[in-house]
């Protein structure tokens, strides 16, 4: 369990409010200083409202400057040897750190055996940094998550993934919501939960969205499964659900929407319906190549991609770039670039 420092303040408050069909958002836990990775929060802190409602985490805005936030996924910390690139993936960390994000976001597969509390430790032991640095830390479930366990009781493999993010207590939750000042709403979602329309998971995730608050400006959505990416993928479970539901609803919305997902250890870029869909599975794991065909939009000629994404927040842009590292390099100083770049304007 990680602890936090002394210097920790957390502040919670509970707030109710309607959106124009009549939906209740409820459960807005505001975090407003995180010391160690992780939701961290001071010992005791709780969400606003009854267990049965996902909490909302806040993270504020700078005192000035943009705001910096880094996405990626399929990290697999573990002491196994041939699973992972342990080499691209200490390096992306270390990277990461001099970045300075305000948040970080990890799109699933952050461990390689979710039934071995070890590989959490290794998570831990190699991102000390980030905890130093208070910087925190939201992932999202991935199928590695679970691996080890029965399909059907999952539950040590979810002890291991609580007990590793424990404060203030997402137990029983697996997706949640935070808020990156007022601008930026980030969804972070479950892809082996049920997505589709009359699911739990479903009805809480078009509740977030249609009850959006005026000020924000962009929707992050983060899940494992990828919702758009080379149709030769074969689909997982309900991730498709999204992108459906994004179809009929994002142009409705006052607020831009990028979706990213991890589990395809390559980056790849859509636009689909106005929506910016996003790969980033390349924190490491055995690299998976990357036809980019059917409309890819980043038409990379490089086959091995560990990378990350920064997400850079102004006052009415997002600018997107993917950082690569190239572990062939042998000057450090080489290694690093940022082939692909968009942005995506407010409305």
């Amino acid at each position: 369990m990680i602890r936090p420092g002394p210097e920790a303040a957390v502040s919670a408050t509970a707030r109710k409010h309607r959106d124009s069909g009549g939906l209740r958002m409820r459960s807005i836990l505001r975090l407003f200083a995180l010391p160690a990775i992780g939701w961290v929060a001071a010992t005791g802190a709780v969400p606003c409202s009854a267990a049965a409602e996902p909490p909302r985490f806040s993270v504020p805005s700078p005192a000035e400057g943009p705001l910096v936030l880094v996405v990626y996924g399929d990290t697999r910390f573990t002491e196994r040897e041939g699973v992972v690139n342990a080499v691209a993936r200490r390096a992306l960390v270390e990277k990461i750190s001099s970045e300075t994000p305000a948040a970080i976001f990890i799109g699933g597969d952050l461990v390689y055996q979710g039934h071995d509390p070890a590989d959490y430790r290794t998570f831990q032991s190699e991102t000390s940094a980030w905890s130093a640095a208070h910087i925190p830390v939201f992932p999202a479930l991935g199928n590695h998550e679970f691996a080890g366990c029965p399909p059907e009781d999952p539950q040590e493999c979810l002890e291991n993934w609580w007990n590793t993010f424990a404060d203030p207590p997402l137990r029983p939750h697996r997706w949640y919501s935070v808020a990156i000042g007022s601008s930026l709403l980030a969804l972070v979602l479950d892809s082996d939960s049920p997505l589709k329309s009359g699911s739990e998971q479903r009805a809480w995730f078009e509740a977030q969205i249609e009850g959006t608050p005026d000020a924000v400006k962009f929707i992050l959505i983060v899940l494992h499964y990828p919702p758009v990416r080379d149709p030769l993928f074969p689909r997982a479970r309900d991730e498709r659900e999204v992108a459906r539901y994004l179809a009929r609803h994002a142009k409705l919305l006052r607020a831009r929407v990028l979706v990213v997902g991890s589990h395809v250890h390559n980056y790849e870029r859509y636009l689909k319906d106005g929506v910016n869909y996003l790969v980033s599975g390349g924190g490491g794991a055995k690299p998976v190549p990357a036809p980019r065909m059917f409309g890819e939009k980043s038409h990379l000629r490089t086959a091995v991609n560990f990378h990350y994404l920064r997400l850079t927040l102004s006052s009415d842009r997002l600018a997107v770039s993917m950082v690569r590292y190239d572990a062939a390099k042998a000057d450090p100083a080489d290694a690093w670039s940022e082939p692909d770049r968009f942005e995506i304007r407010a409305n």
